[in-house]
This record gives C-alpha cells, structure tokens and sequence, in this order.
C-alpha cells in the first residue's frame, strides 16, 4: 500500500469516527426527535418484524405458502425499492436468491449486534460479505440498498437497512454504492452498538430493532 494510499484510508477512518460521535453524543435526541410516519412502509415492516420473532427462521424459509419471503417482498416494494428506477425482480426469481443464501442467513440468525465480541463481530462481517455478493434480488446491478434492506428483513438485530438519502450520504456525502461502503457501514453501527445502551430505545413502531434505532438517528440528523 502506497503512503497516498493510507494517508487516505487513515482520513476515511477519521471521518467516519466522527459521524459514529455523532450519533453515540445525540442518540436520545434524535430518537426523541424522529418524525414517525405510519402507512403501507410500517405496516409491511411490523409484520414481516413481527413474523421473524415468532418463528425460526428455519422453519420460516421451508415454509411452502412462501408467507415470510413474500412479507419481505411486499415490504422492499412498500419501501420504494419498487419505484422510479428501482425494479425488483419477479418473486420466483427473488425468492431462489434469497434461499440461495440460505445457510449464511441461519448461520448468523442468533446473532445481536451488541453482544457480539470484536472477533463475533469480524467472522460476522465477513459473512454479510458474502451474502451481499452472493444476494441479486433487482434487476439492475445496484446491490446496497436493497440487499442490506433485504438483509435487515432477515437479520434485523444484526443489519442495518441502507438508502442513498440518508445512510450513503450522512457516513459518505455521495450516493454511490461498493461493498466495500456496506462493510464500513456496517463496522460503523457495530461501534454505534457497542458505545450505547440502543435497546432502550425499542418500542413497537418503527424502533424494533436495535439496528433500526441506528438507521432512525441518521434519518433523524439529516432530516434536521
């Protein structure tokens, strides 16, 4: 690696330590100041939410009415990954992807971002990793947005769900997606995880999980 190289990646690190300080400094301000919206986005949310914590996810993926992935389905498009560009792929096609990752997902569905030790934590990156580059579920080759929301859907306490409007540009300050982005975004609520109490924060809208806590803080910065 050239001197360029790490004088660069050194600078990237700090800027992205100082946006975790802001969201561990402010995170009760921001939750309390989260502007709440209910609609078809809340409601396909609490359901698909709400079915992954009744059931394992094992028996979830064999279940043959496709109830689960069909949730996650309705709740993606309900989450405007369905709309303008953003073209999802026909269920059959969405579906097989997702049960193509199947043993990575049961693999990590135990796990909570905020008990996980630094080496849980690496071994779990690497994991997301793969799923990442192994999930297709548009039609276009964009992958971060909807494969970390897909993702969220399946490992809610341990994914954060992503968008360009607020996650790419509150951590980058550009809407550009790289796995490598999802990686650091994801280390970067990990240090979030570890630094504040987030399950205090929990309720039974749009805080149900200690990730979305996280992604909520940063919808609730760049809203203010």
């Amino acid at each position: 690696m050239s001197f360029y190289d790490e004088s660069h990646q050194e600078l990237c690190g700090l800027k992205l330590e100082h946006k975790i300080k802001k969201l561990t400094e402010n995170m009760a301000e921001l939750i309390r100041s989260f502007k709440y919206s209910e609609g078809p986005d809340l409601y396909f949310y609490q359901k698909t939410i709400s079915l992954h914590r009744q059931e394992p996810l094992l028996e979830l993926f064999d279940d043959e009415t496709d109830r689960y992935i069909e949730l996650i389905y309705a709740t993606l498009a309900s989450w405007g990954m369905n709309s303008r560009g953003a073209k999802t792929k026909y269920f059959d096609e969405f579906k097989s992807s997702i049960l193509a990752n199947k043993e990575r997902f049961m693999s990590l569905s135990s796990l909570m971002l905020d008990d996980l030790s630094a080496n849980e934590f690496e071994k779990a990156k690497r994991l997301c990793g793969m799923i990442y580059s192994n999930l297709h579920v548009m039609k276009s080759s964009a992958k971060l947005i909807s494969n970390s929301k897909t993702m969220h859907f399946i490992l809610p306490d341990l994914v954060m769900p992503m968008d360009g409007q607020n996650t790419l540009n509150f951590f980058f300050r550009n809407t550009s997606e790289s796995k490598n982005k999802f990686l650091e975004i994801l280390e970067c609520s990990y240090q979030v995880a570890k630094k504040v109490d987030l399950r205090k924060f929990l309720d039974n809208k749009w805080n149900l999980s200690i990730t979305k806590v996280i992604d909520n803080a940063i919808i609730s910065y760049m809203s203010s």
